[in-house]
């Protein structure tokens, strides 16, 4: 199977939500299709393209839009509820909210590439993070974890392998 992206794994009911804008070539691809789904515009934007957040169905839309009342727009909270709203594991959106006002956190940060996820985790949360993605996400594809500019493929539950990864991480934030 191909790999996924975030829109197909949308599309096939996998993920939650799908969020695009559009500049976004895969999201303005598909955009009749999505448009047929719940969406909101207003409020959810991260710069100044039109946005748009398409919802599996109106309870998470209704969900999202009850939670995004009590949020400043593009602020650190935003971001941590958008990223729970996609899907994201949760200790991936906080450590994503985090890094907004800290860079100093940028050198502890790796990609997760998953099942049309694609999200990003302190080292030290990869496995926490990997295992929340695989108990919900059945795809069989391996997943990719980016160190800077390297990608390296982990099949299923591999906790050795995400360990192995963890400490190359971990070397290149000593040196």
């Amino acid at each position: 199977m191909a790999r996924l992206v975030d829109v197909d794994a949308f599309l096939l009911g996998m993920k939650p939500a799908h969020y695009g804008n559009t500049g976004c070539p895969t999201t303005m691809k598909y955009i009749d299709k999505l448009k047929r789904y719940p969406y909101v515009t207003n409020g959810i934007d991260i710069s100044d393209d039109d946005y748009f957040l398409f919802f599996q169905n109106n309870e998470l839309k209704n969900e999202f839009l009850d939670k995004l009342k009590n949020v400043k727009p593009r602020s650190p909270e935003f971001h941590k509820l958008l990223g729970v709203t996609l899907g994201y594991p949760p200790a991936a959106a906080r450590f994503f909210a985090t890094c907004m006002s800290r860079t100093s956190l940028e050198s502890y940060r790796l990609a997760i590439h998953y099942a049309g996820i694609r999200c990003v985790s302190h080292v030290d949360d990869l496995v926490e993070n990997a295992i929340w993605l695989w108990d919900r996400y059945t795809e069989q594809e391996d997943m990719k974890i980016m160190v800077n500019t390297s990608l390296y493929p982990v099949i299923r539950y591999d906790i050795e392998r995400l360990n192995e990864i963890k400490r190359i991480q971990q070397q290149q934030i000593i040196a």
